[in-house]
């Protein structure tokens, strides 16, 4: 999933101008990774069922 991807579904919901999405989408993708090098994982609250695998960085 990319960025541009990102942006074009919360231009959709959203109903907003393109500049925003993207740097909507900007921000978004900046507080994972955030999230990620402070707790090494990151879990899609929708999709995150007991039992399963959360995202990770891996080792760096």
């Amino acid at each position: 999933m990319s960025k541009a991807f990102i942006a074009a579904v919360l231009q959709d919901s959203l109903d907003c101008t393109g500049v925003a999405a993207a740097r909507a989408a900007d921000d978004l993708v900046a507080a994972i990774v955030t999230e990620l090098k402070q707790h090494g994982r990151y879990i899609l609250p929708l999709f995150s069922r007991k039992g399963s695998f959360p995202f990770t960085l891996g080792p760096n």
